[in-house]
C-alpha cells in the first residue's frame, strides 16, 4: 500500500499537473458554450454534445473524403457547426422556446437524430482517421507532452480570452451579457434578443466544435462519445452554478483536474471521480459554487 506522502507526490506529480491542465482547457470550451445558450437563452441544449461530435466528423469529411488539408478541414467544421447551431435555434427552438419541456424534449431528440445520422454515413465504428495538427512531442519534467495536447490547450485558452474580450469590449457582446442578466429588461432598453440569441448559439456552436477537433484529433470518435461530451458540459455547469460562465471554467478545471487525477490511480474510475465531486458539491450547496441560492 503506498504511503500518504507517495500518494501525495502521485496526484501532485507534473503528469497529473501538465495532462490535467491541458484536457481542463477543452472541457472549459465546451461548458462555456453550454452555460452561454442557457444564461442567455434559458435552454439546457441537450443536443450540445451532438455539436462536439458533428464539428469532429465534419473535419473527417473534410479531410478524408474531400481531402482538403488539415486546417482547411479545421476550419471548415467549425464554421459548419457555427451555422447549424443557430438554424437549429432559429426552426426548432424559437418556435417553442416559452415551453420549457418541449424544448428539453426537443434537443434530447435532435441530439439522438444527430447520432443516428452520423451513424447512417460513417458507422459506428471509432474514427481514429483525424491526424494531430502537429506531429511529435516534447519532455518537460519527466513527462512527455504531445504538442497537439500543447497546442488545444493553448488554442483553448486564447479563445477563452477573445471570448471575455468580445463579451466585455463589443456592443453585441455587452448585449449578450444583459440578456443573461435580465431578458426583460434587455428588450426594454431595444435589444434585439433573437438577433443576439443567435450570435449565442453559434459561438457555442463554434467553440464545440473545437473542443470536439481536438480531443478527436488525439483520442478518436465514435458517434456515442456525443453522450459523454454532454454529461462533462452539464456535470461541469451544474457544478460551477447554471448561467455563471466564471464558475463553469472553474468547474471544468476541477473536473479535468479530477478525472486525471483518478485516470493515474485507476483509469477506469476516470469518469466516476467528476461525478462524486459533483454530488458532494451540490449536497453542500445546491446551487453551485457560483450559484445563486433560491430566494
Amino acid at each position: 500500500m503506498e504511503t500518504l506522502t507517495e500518494v501525495v507526490g502521485r496526484v501532485f506529480s507534473p503528469q497529473v499537473l501538465i495532462l490535467g491542465f491541458l484536457i481542463s482547457s477543452l472541457y472549459a470550451l465546451v461548458a462555456v458554450g453550454f452555460t452561454m445558450i442557457f444564461g442567455v437563452a434559458g435552454v439546457l441544449n441537450l443536443a450540445h454534445g451532438a455539436f462536439v461530435m458533428v464539428g469532429a466528423y465534419l473535419a473527417i469529411w473534410a479531410f478524408v473524403i474531400l481531402k482538403w488539408s488539415l486546417p482547411v478541414a479545421f476550419a471548415f467544421a467549425i464554421l459548419g457547426v457555427a451555422v447549424i447551431a443557430p438554424l437549429v435555434y432559429r426552426v426548432l427552438i424559437r418556435p417553442i422556446e416559452n415551453r420549457t419541456v418541449t424544448v428539453f424534449l426537443a434537443t434530447l431528440l435532435l441530439a439522438v437524430l444527430l447520432e443516428q445520422v452520423i451513424i447512417l454515413f460513417f458507422s459506428a465504428k471509432p474514427r481514429t482517421d483525424l491526424p494531430p495538427f502537429i506531429q511529435g512531442g516534447f519532455v518537460l519534467w519527466g513527462t512527455s507532452i504531445p504538442y497537439n495536447r500543447l497546442l488545444a490547450g493553448v488554442v483553448a485558452l486564447v479563445v477563452i480570452g477573445l471570448l471575455w474580450a468580445f463579451v466585455t469590449r463589443t456592443k453585441t457582446g455587452k448585449a449578450i451579457l444583459a440578456l443573461s442578466m435580465d431578458r426583460r429588461g434587455a428588450a426594454l432598453v431595444g435589444i434585439a434578443s433573437h438577433r443576439i440569441t443567435l450570435w449565442v448559439w453559434a459561438i457555442s456552436g463554434a467553440l464545440a466544435a473545437i473542443a470536439g477537433l481536438f480531443i478527436t484529433s488525439f483520442l478518436g470518435i465514435q458517434p456515442f462519445e456525443e453522450r459523454v461530451s454532454l454529461v462533462i458540459a452539464f456535470s461541469t455547469v451544474v457544478l460551477g452554478g447554471l448561467g455563471s460562465i466564471p464558475g463553469s471554467l472553474w468547474a471544468a478545471f476541477i473536473i479535468g483536474y479530477a478525472e486525471t487525477i483518478a485516470q493515474a490511480f485507476a483509469p477506469e474510475a476516470r469518469g466516476l471521480a467528476s461525478l462524486v465531486i459533483l454530488l458532494i458539491v451540490l449536497t453542500i450547496r445546491p446551487q453551485g459554487l457560483f450559484g445563486r441560492a433560491a430566494t
